[in-house]
């Protein structure tokens, strides 16, 4: 899946999908902002105004991250950190409310899936709260699998690439 592109989403709004660009951060900051709940998965996002600023701050000048658009304002968020030099950097996705369900974050994921295999991630993984089945569906389409003890929070994997023995 080449960037950009744009998709159809199961309520059939036409979805824009693109790297991120520095003009598009007053609209991520909305994004965030208006966002419900806060704090709910790994205590993100931030609630607080500030400190959720400075977590936005911190991802675009550190992940590869994708956007979602409809209607020129964004509704979903994906980042990798591609420059992870162990080859298994963490993966993040967020859609805000409205936008979930319709197979963006699925599209999404596959697309992250695609760059990181292009950068020569090894592995991709996230931490999912146990209760957030509809994330847990997503990235279970796109095959990342769990790892680790039950737990109230749980990491999954995603095996790019197997380890040369």
């Amino acid at each position: 899946m080449a960037l950009p592109f744009q998709m159809r989403d199961k309520r059939r709004r036409i979805i824009a999908v693109r790297a991120y660009a520095d003009s598009d951060y007053p609209d991520l900051i909305e994004m965030y902002d208006s966002f419900e709940p806060k704090g709910l998965e790994a205590g993100l996002p931030p609630p607080d105004d500030v400190t959720r600023h400075k977590w936005i701050d911190q991802i675009v000048s550190s992940l590869f991250n994708v956007l979602a658009f409809h209607g020129g304002r964004v509704v979903g968020h994906a980042g990798l950190d591609i420059s992870d030099l162990s080859g298994c950097p963490e993966y993040l996705v967020f859609m805000k409310q409205g936008f979930r369900n319709f197979g963006i974050g699925t599209r999404l994921s596959e697309t992250m899936k695609e760059v990181a295999k292009g950068a020569g991630c090894k592995r991709i993984w996230l931490t999912v709260r146990t209760g957030n089945t509809c994330a847990i569906r997503v990235f279970k389409k796109v095959r990342f699998k769990f790892k680790g003890e039950i737990s109230v929070e749980r990491e999954m994997e995603l095996i790019l690439r197997k380890e040369m023995q």
